[in-house]
C-alpha cells in the first residue's frame, strides 16, 4: 500500500507539473495567438484541482515525511488563492487578480520540487523491498 501510495502521489505530483505547463501555453493561445477563449484555460485551470486531492490522499496513504505534505497543503492553498480567490477579483480588486500569474509560477516551483521529492521517496521504497535490501535485513539480525 505504502509503495503503490507513492507511485500514485508521484504519477499525480508529475501529471500537476504537466497541466499547468499546458496551462500556459493556453493562456499564450489566448492573449499572444488569439487562437481560442479562456474556456479551456479555465476547465483545464479547476480539472488540476483533481491531482493535487490525490496528493493529499496519497501523500498520507504513502507515509511520506512530514515536509512533502506541508508542501503538498501550501501547493493546494496557493491553487485555491489563484483559481479561486484571485481570478475573481478582476473587477473590485484588479491589482490582486494580476497575481493569477504570478502564483502559476508558484505553482511550478512547488510541484517540481514534489516531483523530485516524490520520485525519491519512489525509488527508495523499491530499495527497501527489493530482494537484495530484503536479504541485507536478513542478514543484519542474524538469519
Amino acid at each position: 500500500m505504502i509503495k503503490t501510495s507513492r507511485i500514485v502521489y508521484f504519477a499525480a505530483s508529475a501529471l500537476f507539473m504537466a497541466g499547468v505547463a499546458v496551462q500556459v501555453f493556453l493562456a499564450g493561445m489566448v492573449v499572444v495567438a488569439f487562437q481560442m477563449g479562456w474556456s479551456n484555460h479555465r476547465d483545464l485551470g479547476h480539472t488540476l484541482a483533481l491531482p493535487i486531492l490525490v496528493m493529499l490522499v496519497s501523500a498520507y496513504l504513502g507515509h511520506l515525511p512530514r515536509k512533502m505534505k506541508w508542501l503538498t497543503w501550501l501547493l493546494f492553498a496557493v491553487y485555491v488563492i489563484q483559481a479561486d480567490v484571485l481570478i475573481f477579483l478582476r473587477g473590485s480588486l484588479p491589482v490582486a487578480s494580476a497575481f493569477h500569474p504570478v502564483l502559476a509560477l508558484v505553482d511550478v516551483l512547488l510541484a517540481a520540487i514534489l516531483v523530485q521529492q516524490a520520485w525519491t521517496s519512489v525509488q527508495s521504497t523499491r530499495q527497501a523491498t527489493s530482494p537484495t535490501a530484503k536479504l541485507e535485513q536478513l542478514d543484519k539480525i542474524g538469519l
